[in-house]
């Protein structure tokens, strides 16, 4: 079980470095009590030799006591017996002075954490392990570039990696839909019937293959291990969760502005159907944007001031009205009527990207747009992405911030575009701006 293959070529071979030695003591963290924690955290951050006499009076306990600590932590060469000496190995020291900190109630298993877990394989094994140049100048900002520098790497990522074990893949997706994105090692453990080192392997390879890690709370005079995403992905998934919208209670008082779903194909079919019946002058301003759209798609044109059904339109007439919509929606010509939007931001790009932001309201129904607004994503430029990024001596995805222009623009895409293609219907409840995607509109999006 000691390997993973995922579709990337992504390979790693727990063998490749002495992986048997950290998972002895992974085990043994998994049992310390607050005492065994005590006694380490005393050795740690004191000589290389150390009476037990003396380091029980620091600790204010009996002898007893503390050599009952010791004899444990001696199983794993941290330290030496020796009469009534500790005697400290000080590469062990070193090992355990990088996983004391995850003892600490402010512990983030994050990037740092995870370049440390790095450091532990020779740096000969990584270009394999994670298919990067041999020639890079930083492997590990190579593997975060690959691998971690955006959700929609990561996402890819995901959908790649493939565990010959079932169980693997099991235990990240639990973790994942977990409500606060934690589960506890134990519980794990009984679900997947697996031996304590079993699980230490698993566990092991998830680290290595940045999907989950092993942290620790304190319960009572015990440390339970519990399991979590890497941090910056659980503060990424908890952004998300607390973002969605809550869906409007009382959908009757919503006031639609719209009479049906798909209104303004309505209105554009009327419009088609009157020019080609006979071509006409346009009195009413309110059909100006109608007729503007039938112009862009060239459906109609206005020739010498009437409005003209050229020949296209007979096909279009004979269309249902959700293959009319997906005409619209397809045609390279049509666009966002809004003028005011500079060319830059106006573009195919950015209004299939603010397009997508509807996938979190996917299917729940009426929303108020400001709610929503709250967990958009939508990159339409280089402040508006979420990358990862290193802030002082802690990593986060940031978060999108858009300015005056790119928040209209994506209300536009919402309340405007998406509605004349019948996908979105909108709406006013108690004052303020609603909308809910529709049946249509989830055929779309859905697939």
């Amino acid at each position: 079980m000691s390997e993973m293959s995922a579709l990337r070529k992504n390979k790693i071979q727990l063998s490749d470095y002495d992986y048997r030695r950290d998972i002895e003591n992974r085990l043994l963290m998994a049992q310390f009590s607050t005492l065994d924690l005590e006694v380490l955290e005393e050795i740690l951050y004191s000589s290389l030799t150390i009476p037990i006499k003396k380091l029980a009076k620091s600790l204010d306990i009996t002898e007893e006591a503390a050599l009952a600590s010791l004899e444990k932590l001696s199983k794993t060469g941290l330290l030496n017996l020796d009469k009534e000496t500790v005697v400290v190995d000080k590469e062990m020291r070193k090992y355990y002075e990088a996983q004391i900190v995850k003892f600490d109630e402010d512990f983030t298993p994050g990037m740092e954490f995870l370049q440390g877990l790095l450091k532990k394989v020779p740096i000969h094994v990584l270009p394999t392990w994670y298919s990067i140049s041999r020639t890079s100048n930083n492997i590990f900002d190579s593997i975060l570039e690959k691998y971690l520098l955006s959700p929609q790497v990561f996402y890819r990522y995901l959908s790649e990696i493939h565990f010959a074990d079932p169980n693997l893949t099991a235990i990240v997706q639990e973790v994942f839909k977990a409500p606060d994105f934690t589960v506890s090692s134990e519980e794990l453990i009984s679900k997947y019937k697996l031996t304590r080192e079993q699980f230490e392997e698993y566990m092991l390879l998830l680290e290595f293959s940045f999907l989950c890690c092993i942290g620790y709370k304190k319960v009572g005079a015990l440390w339970q291990e519990i399991v979590s995403p890497f941090h910056e992905w659980r503060e990424y998934l908890a952004f998300l969760r607390d973002k969605q919208p809550v869906p409007i209670a009382d959908p009757s008082k919503i006031e639609r502005t719209q009479e049906d779903d798909f209104a303004f194909i309505h209105e554009l079919t009327n419009l088609l159907k009157r020019a080609k019946k006979e071509p006409f002058v346009n009195e009413d301003k309110r059909m100006e944007p109608f007729i503007e759209k039938l112009r862009l798609v060239r459906l109609a044109d206005v020739i010498d001031g009437r409005l003209y059904a050229l020949e296209s339109a007979n096909d279009w007439l004979d269309m249902k009205d959700d293959n009319k919509a997906l005409y619209l929606y397809r045609h390279p010509l049509n666009r966002l009527l809004s003028e005011h939007f500079p060319a830059h931001l106006s573009t195919e790009r950015n209004l299939r990207e603010a397009e997508k932001s509807i996938l979190s309201v996917l299917n729940s129904g009426w929303v108020y747009y400001d709610d929503f607004f709250k967990g958009v994503l939508a990159p339409l430029s280089e402040q508006s992405a979420v990358i990862l990024k290193k802030v002082g001596k802690t990593w986060k995805y940031a978060l999108p911030e858009y300015n005056d222009e790119e928040s209209a623009f994506i209300k536009a895409t919402v309340m405007e575009w998406l509605p004349e293609i019948g996908i979105i219907s909108t709406g006013v409840c108690e004052g303020k701006d609603a909308f809910a995607v529709t049946p249509f509109g989830q055929s779309v999006f859905g697939r």
